[in-house]
C-alpha cells in the first residue's frame, strides 16, 4: 500500500509539473507556432577558478546508452558488483586510486557517491532535468537536477538522486524491513556569488551521500542455486547472512573565497570578467564527516570463524580543514600554491584517534594554442601523512582532429587509516605497514574524421609495498614490486542512420594474489537511428554487451567493507541488453531488456563470486529537460 501511495504521489507531482510547463513552455509542442530553444547549460569547476580560468563543460543533452540512471555503468567500467544497483563495486581497470590524505579507505560505494568538488552552473534560463526509472523487483530511481541564475552574479544548482531496489535474497532475510537491499541517497547543492567588480568571489557546496544495504553475503551454495530455475531462484536462495546491514554516510560542507587585487575596473568602467586579474588569494574551508556502520542481528559462526552475539560496529571520521593559497598568472604560465591544515578525529567503537595534518600543495598550467602542460603536487609536512608526496603531470597536443597526451604519476603515501588500525567486533588489527610507492607512466592518442573516431593508449604502473585484503579476512602488505601493464583501444562511428562503439583493454598484473585483474576486457554497443513525423521524433534501437575474461576475483566481505582476494576462478557470463531510445525535443524515453539471453546457454551466471547476475528484466526510464 505504501508503495502504491508513493507511486500515485509521484504521478500527481509529474502531472502538475507537466501541466505547468506545457502551458508556459510548450516543450513538446511540435507545431510551427512555438519555436523550441534548448537550454544551454554548462559547469565551471572551482579547480579551474583557482588557476584564474573559466573553462566550461556542457551538460550532455544527446541520446546515449540506456544507463543514465545507473551512474556506475554510465561512468565506471569494467567492474564487479553484487548484481544489483547501489551495491558495493570493485573497479577492474588499473589499481585502486589513492590520495595523500587521511582516508578511511572505504571505497566500495565511491562510484555512486557524489564527489566533493565544487561546480558553478552557467545558464541563461532556469533549467530542470527530471529522471525516472523503474523495473521489476522494486527498482526505482528518481533524479532531479536544477540550475538557475538568480542574477548575473548569483547562481545556484541542485543535484538529487535516489535509487532503491529489492533484495534478490528476500526469502532468507528474517525481518521484512530488510526486503529492500539497496537504498541510495545523493544530494549536492552549489551556489556562487561575486562582487560587482569580481574582486571578491565565493562558491559553496554541500554534499550528502548515504547508502544502506542488507548484506546477504551471496549464495551459500552455487551448485544448488544453478539447479533451480525461474521463480525458484528468487524464492529459494540460501543467503550467507540473514540479518546483516551496512550503512555508509557522508556529509561535506565546503566554501571557497577569492580575493583579487588589481584589476581593470575603475569608478567609470566596470569589468566583471576574471581575465582582468593577474593574481588572487583564496581560502577554502571544509567540514567533512564520514560514518560507516555494520550490524549483524544473528551472526553465523561460519562467517566469522567463531561464535558471536549480535553486534554493531561503528567507524566515524570527522575532518575540519582550511587551505590558504595564492595564484599568479605569468602568461603562458599560471601557478597556484597553498598550505592546508586539517584536524581529524576517528572514532572506532571505544577507540578515538586525533590527528593534525599539514600539507603543501601546488598546481601549474601552461597553455600555448593547442599545446598544454598541467601539473599538480602535494607534500605532507606534518601528521599522519608526514613525508608523503604526490606528483603528477600531463602534456597534451591538439592539431585539428588529432590529439596526443602523455602523463606521469609518482606517489609515496601512508596506507589508508583502516588498513593500519581496525577495531571491530569481528576483526581487530593494529599494523605498522610501510609507505606505499606508486609510479605510473602512460600515453594515448586519438583521431576523429567523418564520424569515425579511434583512440589508443598504453600505461605501465608499478606499486611498491602494496596493501591488500586477503582471503582470510585480514589485511597484508606485499613486499615485492607489483606491476600492471595496460593497453587499450576504442573505436566509435556515427552517421545519420547507424552508430556504435567498441572498446578492448588488455592488461597484465605481475601478481595475481595482491592485484588480481582480468587479462581481457571488452564492451560493445551498436545501434540504428532514424527520425519520424517530420523529423520531430528521433529513435535509436540498439544492443549493448560487456565482458571480461576469467580471473581470481576478490570476494566482498561486509564487516570490513572490502573486496578480499581469493583463489576462486571467476568466469563472467556476458549479458546481452537490447534497448530502444526515443527523443522528442527535450523529452527522452527508453526501454531495455537486461540479460535477455538468460537461461538460453547456461544458468551459471554471476556478477561476482557468490552473487548472481541480475535476472532478465524489462526496465523503463525517461528524462525530461524543462525550461522556462
Amino acid at each position: 500500500m505504501k508503495h502504491c501511495k508513493s507511486i500515485r504521489c509521484f504521478i500527481f507531482i509529474m502531472l502538475s509539473l507537466t501541466s505547468a510547463h506545457m502551458a508556459r513552455g510548450q516543450l513538446l509542442d511540435t507545431s510551427q507556432i512555438h519555436i523550441f530553444k534548448p537550454t544551454d547549460v554548462s559547469l565551471i569547476s572551482v579547480n579551474e577558478i583557482s588557476l584564474l580560468k573559466l573553462d566550461t563543460t556542457k551538460i550532455d543533452t544527446q541520446l546515449n546508452i540506456f544507463y543514465n540512471y545507473y551512474p556506475a555503468y554510465h561512468r565506471h567500467f569494467p567492474m564487479v558488483d553484487q548484481g544489483l544497483e547501489a551495491t558495493p563495486i570493485l573497479l577492474l581497470d588499473g589499481s585502486l586510486p589513492r590520495e595523500v590524505n587521511l582516508n578511511l579507505g572505504t571505497q566500495h560505494m565511491a562510484p555512486y557517491f557524489y564527489d566533493n568538488e565544487i561546480h558553478i552552473y552557467q545558464t541563461k534560463r532556469p533549467f530542470t532535468r527530471l529522471e525516472y526509472s523503474q523495473g521489476p523487483l522494486e527498482l526505482i530511481n528518481v533524479a532531479v537536477k536544477h540550475a538557475q541564475q538568480i542574477s548575473t552574479r548569483l547562481a545556484f544548482g541542485l543535484d538529487y538522486r535516489r535509487i532503491k531496489n529489492q533484495n534478490l535474497y528476500y526469502s532468507n532475510l528474517r525481518n521484512l524491513s530488510t526486503v529492500r537491499m539497496g537504498n541510495l541517497f545523493n544530494t549536492k547543492f552549489y551556489t556562487s556569488y561575486y562582487s560587482q567588480n569580481r574582486k571578491y568571489e565565493i562558491v559553496a557546496s554541500y554534499v550528502w551521500n548515504k547508502s544502506k544495504n542488507a548484506e546477504p553475503g551471496g549464495v551459500a551454495n552455487d551448485s544448488a542455486y544453478n539447479i533451480l530455475s525461474g521463480r525458484q531462484k528468487e524464492n529459494n536462495i540460501p543467503a550467507r547472512y540473514t540479518s546483516a546491514f551496512n550503512t555508509h554516510a557522508q556529509n561535506n560542507f565546503k566554501v571557497t573565497q577569492y580575493y583579487r587585487p588589481g584589476g581593470k575596473s575603475t569608478d567609470s568602467t566596470l569589468d566583471m570578467s576574471i581575465r582582468q586579474f593577474r593574481n588572487q588569494f583564496f581560502l577554502t574551508t571544509e567540514l567533512r564527516s564520514e560514518r560507516v556502520e555494520f550490524e549483524d542481528g544473528d551472526p553465523n559462526p561460519l562467517n566469522y570463524g567463531f561464535t558471536l552475539d549480535r553486534f554493531k560496529d561503528s567507524i566515524h571520521l570527522r575532518t575540519f580543514s582550511n587551505e590558504l593559497g595564492y595564484t599568479v598568472r605569468l602568461n603562458p604560465l599560471t601557478l597556484s600554491t597553498s598550505f592546508i591544515h586539517s584536524y581529524n578525529k576517528v572514532y572506532q567503537n571505544s577507540q578515538i584517534d586525533r590527528v593534525n595534518n599539514i600539507y603543501l600543495q601546488a598546481k601549474a598550467k601552461i597553455q600555448i594554442k593547442g599545446f598544454s602542460i598541467k601539473g599538480k603536487s602535494r607534500l605532507g609536512l606534518f601528521g599522519y601523512n608526514a613525508g608523503d608526496y604526490h606528483l603528477d603531470g600531463e602534456a597534451a597536443f591538439l592539431v585539428q582532429k588529432f590529439s596526443v597526451k602523455a602523463y606521469v604519476l609518482s606517489q609515496l603515501l601512508a596506507p589508508d587509516f583502516l588498513e593500519q588500525q581496525m577495531y571491530s567486533t569481528a576483526v581487530v588489527w593494529n599494523n605498522s605497514f610501510r609507505k606505499i610507492n606508486i609510479n605510473k607512466l602512460g600515453g594515448e592518442a586519438q583521431i576523429s574524421s567523418n564520424g569515425h573516431s579511434l583512440k589508443g593508449g598504453v600505461s605501465l604502473e608499478t606499486l611498491g609495498n602494496l596493501v591488500y585484503y586477503t582471503n582470510v579476512r585480514e589485511v597484508a602488505q606485499e613486499s615485492s614490486l607489483v606491476s600492471l601493464l595496460k593497453v587499450q583501444a576504442k573505436y566509435g562511428f556515427s552517421n545519420d542512420y547507424f552508430g556504435g562503439n567498441t572498446s578492448v583493454i588488455l592488461q597484465n598484473s605481475s601478481n595475481d594474489q595482491a592485484l588480481p585483474r582480468p587479462a581481457t576486457i571488452a564492451s560493445g554497443n551498436i545501434y540504428g537511428q532514424f527520425r519520424l513525423f517530420k523529423k520531430n521524433l528521433e529513435i535509436q534501437v540498439g544492443v549493448r554487451t560487456f565482458w571480461f575474461s576469467s580471473f581470481k576475483s576478490p570476494v566482498y566481505t561486509p564487516y570490513t567493507r572490502q573486496w578480499h582476494t581469493s583463489d576462486q576462478l571467476f568466469e563472467m557470463t556476458a549479458p546481452v541488453n537490447p534497448y530502444v531510445l526515443a527523443k522528442v525535443r527535450s523529452f527522452f524515453f527508453g526501454l531495455e531488456m537486461f540479460h535477455v539471453q538468460q537461461g538460453l546457454f547456461t544458468d551459471n551466471y554471476y556478477s561476482a563470486p557468490h552473487f548472481p547476475l541480475m535476472p532478465r528484466s524489462l526496465r523503463i526510464n525517461f528524462r525530461w529537460d524543462l525550461s522556462n
